[in-house]
């Protein structure tokens, strides 16, 4: 068939890289297929025929003056005698070539395909398409075409594995772009011997993130189909595209920023975002210029400066806190100048420099933590031919420590600026920057630079060795070499300000003291006497201190709730009075409503049962717990209220139900492939990991199940229910409880048996959720305790024992899945739920297996499931609660605070 027809290329890699060079420098676009379908043809002359002429007209004459993308209706006096097209260049390709290769490809379109109603055409360097119905905004996968090298690669196992991991991550850049609009992406790996992986990934800008990365994967899904084992290999679908070689065969983007790893006196240009489709009236320019002047002349004599003009344009400038006033001046002045050439007609600006910050605003922005737009520079460098896993580890381990107590103490800086170093080893030292702007209270700069630390570092990328990442209110930075001043270093005074001493003289004047004889014992006397004077000074401001900062703290604390306190009437109106349509779940905590707020916001509200032991003081220690946790999977705390007896937490409103009704109901329309359950496998993964190691305070969750849960629009993970989760000290490996609360099948032995806890509590349940996830089963000793010899753990083990691990997948999963990542996660799983907890890996460990391909994983021991065989259902059905979860198919999952005992190291 022509939609499914794979071109064999027998072209030497040599060639392709000589052609693929030499079309470029020429701007001959390389011509790869066409194909012309629909069904439905046309006659000559036809108004159908008139109007696709004018279409590929237009899209030939505008491909020079749009940024690589143009689609186009040109509409017929009958539905069906309407032409809808677009093109689009590939992203690297210079505006010329693009221009030339719409050009070829519509005056091909026009020769040979004018009498069919839908076709098109592939270039090396663009596609164009037309058809007689509206496709814009979706996605289509047919007709395909898939290109290859014939070239054989060696390893193939290890090379389809790093393949997979790098087009992936691939495809996830250019489904959500960093910057812009052009859903376009390159990334390349190394391989040994040498090789370098080169992929890339597009879609055509008119589809939403989701749509493009659900064309991307089915994309991915087809490199088997075309390519296995090759070398190099190309999909090619109407709506996107993958490629990979073990050449560059795209061209290289210019370094937006030069090299600045070590410190220079010469501000450097990074970066500017200018809002878009938002033109700025004549008054508004006039206000924008007079602000940037301000902003320039107060460069001379501050480090920061905030300021708004008419109550009509806001501004803000900051600089690096390590430089002198005078590399600020240049750099605020060379940020005024560039930022009023390229956005004057924008209401909206930010410009950054490496040694400044400078934004103006229509709105005020003022003492809020803004992320976006944001600014990113990650150097990823791979070690895999030269350095030891191991050495990887500890530098991931020891930068996400750094960077999390750098957070914490640019907080605490009065500066809102922090620089600190660690030793890595006995040649290399990491150096890390963290700043603020100034207007931002300790916890919201604090919170601005965890966002970064969590959501923008690529943790998976142990090779990391340097980056940054810039936010409108915070940014990061990490080298190998020192590219701040040391703080020890003398910063030039200030312009017109006195000299600090205020004495006339220098040092080859000194003022010499001389003592005779008689005045030692009065000496001795004086100098007792100012001894004690400063103690007691000292004392006094010290205990004065401690008083404002513990009465600062409580403070702090009602700020932080007070936003977050809603009326009791407020959520009765969003839930229609707690009506029985509203309700969405059911447990022994109490219940769950799904509500809108007054401005349109989906949110869920939790209702704790008015039986809860639970106190006023507790409950609000419990919602600055849940407040303070923000990360992409974890779920979102919007507020609370506590009125009389009503207790109430109000979460972000998770519209994809729960895990478990995607694995579990049978009576649910669609199954997860096998990209969507990878992806959800690693989101909870490196949710638990923030809870353990990431967070201000080390949590066990203690109740992680696939109802606990949630799965966003675009799939995505949240962990929710912290109902039973217990904050641990930092320093401290595990604790005890006298009452054990959790639901069975995902409780580990030594919890349910003992009741000890420790984050490898959590292991155990997130290594049995990776085997649900991965069987569509369910562990059987969540709902038959005294069948759990026979349940899914055993069945797992036994299918590892006899190396057919596959015979689990899940049926649903019929194709399009990679039999690496699947055995992987087997295998992640079993080590998850190993008896002896001091054998199951952290959470650290797990993500390092998730997101390498070279790390070898240890092979598992016998599961837990022999220990609980020999467990007393009756016993433990005593030990814990008999009340239902929010599914209600799950016993024994409360909430409800437990004594709790803790064990040091």
């Amino acid at each position: 068939m022509a939609s499914c027809k794979i071109l064999f290329l027998s072209i030497l890699v040599s060639f392709l890289m000589f052609a693929t060079t030499q079309a470029q420098d020429d701007f001959v676009p390389v011509y790869i297929y066409q194909n012309c379908y629909g069904g439905n043809t046309t006659i000559a002359g036809s108004a159908f025929q008139l109007n696709l002429r004018d279409l590929l007209s237009s899209l030939s004459s505008n491909a020079l003056s749009n940024t690589g993308f143009y689609s186009i209706t040109v509409p017929g006096e009958i539905p069906s005698d309407s032409v809808f097209g677009l093109f689009m260049c590939r992203g690297d390709v210079p505006p010329q070539l693009c221009q030339q290769c719409v050009q070829n490809a519509t005056q091909r379109l026009s020769t040979q395909c004018s009498l069919f109603k839908q076709a098109v055409i592939w270039y090396d360097e663009c596609m164009v398409r037309y058809s007689n119905r509206s496709f814009f905004s979706t996605f289509d996968t047919r007709p395909r075409v898939g290109v290859l090298n014939i070239a054989n690669i060696s390893n193939q196992e290890s090379f389809m594995s790093l393949l997979f991991l790098t087009i992936n991550k691939t495809a996830d850049e250019a489904a959500r772009p960093p910057i812009g609009d052009k859903k376009f992406a390159t990334r390349q790996a190394n391989m040994p011997g040498l090789q370098t992986l080169y992929c890339l990934a597009q879609c055509t800008p008119d589809l939403s993130p989701r749509d493009c990365r659900t064309c991307l994967s089915a994309a991915i899904g087809d490199l088997p189909w075309c390519c296995e084992g090759k070398q190099g290999g190309t999909v090619l679908y109407p709506s996107c595209n993958v490629r990979y070689n073990l050449y560059p065969f795209y061209l290289s983007t210019p370094a937006r920023v030069p090299a600045d790893s070590q410190f220079s006196e010469d501000p450097t240009y990074l970066y500017h975002n200018c809002t878009i489709n938002v033109t700025a009236d004549s008054a508004y320019k006039i206000h924008v210029n007079t602000l940037l002047s301000y902003m320039s002349s107060n460069a001379t004599y501050r480090m920061d400066y905030k300021d708004g003009v008419n109550d009509t344009v806001y501004g803000l400038f900051m600089c690096r806190g390590d430089l002198p006033s005078p590399l600020c001046q240049q750099c605020i002045h060379n940020a005024t100048h560039q930022i009023s050439s390229m956005c004057n007609s924008f209401q909206e600006a930010i410009i950054w420099y490496s040694h400044c910050m400078l934004r103006y605003s229509n709105r005020y922005f003022f003492s809020k933590v803004e992320k976006s737009p944001t600014f990113q520079i990650l150097n990823v460098i791979s070690t895999t031919t030269s350095t030891p896993v191991p050495e990887q580890d500890i530098f991931t381990f020891t930068l996400s420590k750094a960077l999390e107590s750098l957070a914490l103490a640019a907080g605490d800086s009065n500066e809102r600026y922090v620089t600190k170093s660690s030793k890595l080893n006995d040649l290399q030292t990491l150096y890390i920057l963290g700043q603020c702007t100034q207007d931002l209270s300790g916890d919201d700069c604090m919170g601005c630079l965890q966002d970064i630390i969590n959501e923008k570092i690529p943790w998976s990328s142990l090779g990391s060795v340097g980056g940054r990442v810039m936010y409108p209110s915070c940014n990061l930075r990490f080298e190998l070499s020192q590219f701040y001043r040391d703080g020890d270093q003398p910063q030039s005074p200030m312009p017109g300000n006195p000299s600090p001493s205020g004495l006339k003289g220098n040092v080859d004047d000194p003022i010499i003291f001389v003592f005779s004889k008689k005045t030692r014992g009065h000496l001795r006397t004086i100098i007792l006497i100012i001894v004690l004077i400063i103690v007691s000074v000292a004392l006094f401001f010290s205990g004065y201190y401690l008083v404002k900062r513990k009465a600062r703290k409580i403070g702090d604390e009602s700020v932080t709730l007070e936003p977050l306190q809603f009326n009791l009437a407020v959520i009765e109106a969003a839930t229609n009075n707690f009506s029985s349509e509203n309700r969405i779940g059911k447990g022994g905590f109490g219940e769950v409503y799904k509500g809108i707020l007054l401005d349109g916001r989906q949110i869920a509200v939790k209702r704790l049962s008015k039986s809860s032991k639970q106190g006023a003081n507790e409950f609000k220690n419990e919602v600055l717990l849940i407040a303070k946790l923000q990360h992409r999977n974890l779920v979102a705390l919007i507020g609370f209220c506590l009125e009389g007896q009503d207790k109430i937490l109000i979460y972000e409103y998770v519209p994809n139900k729960s895990l478990d009704y995607f694995l579990f109901d049978s009576q649910q329309p669609t199954f997860l492939s096998w990209f969507e359950r990878y992806n959800i496998i690693g989101g909870i993964a490196r949710g638990i990991l923030y809870l353990h190691e990431h967070s201000r305070l080390k949590i066990i969750h203690r109740d992680l199940k696939p109802s606990n849960i949630l799965l966003d629009e675009n799939m995505i993970p949240k962990i929710s229910d912290f109902g039973l989760a217990r904050i641990v000290e930092i320093n401290q490996d595990q604790g005890s409880t006298n009452k054990i609360v959790g639901t069975f099948g995902y409780m580990s032995p030594e919890y349910a048996m003992l009741g000890q806890f420790s984050e490898k509590l959590d292991v155990f349940s997130f290594g049995v959720m990776v085997l649900e996830i991965i069987t569509g089963k369910k562990n059987l000793s969540s709902y038959e305790p005294h069948h759990v010899a026979d349940g899914l753990l055993s069945h797992v083990w036994r299918q590892w024992r006899d190396q057919t691990p596959l015979n689990i997948l899940d049926p649903s999963i019929k194709e399009n899945y990679s039999k690496i990542e699947v055995i992987k996660c087997i295998q992640i799983g079993l080590l998850c739920v190993q008896q002896n907890p001091n054998d199951r890996p952290t959470m650290v460990g797990v993500v390092s297996y998730l997101s390498s391909y070279l790390i070898e994983l240890p092979s598992p021991q016998e599961p837990a499931f022999f220990l609980h065989g020999r467990m007393d259902p009756k016993s433990l059905a005593q030990e814990s609660s008999s009340s239902q979860s929010i599914n209600g198919s799950t016993p024994f999952s409360i909430n409800e605070m437990s004594i709790s005992e803790f064990l040091p190291r």
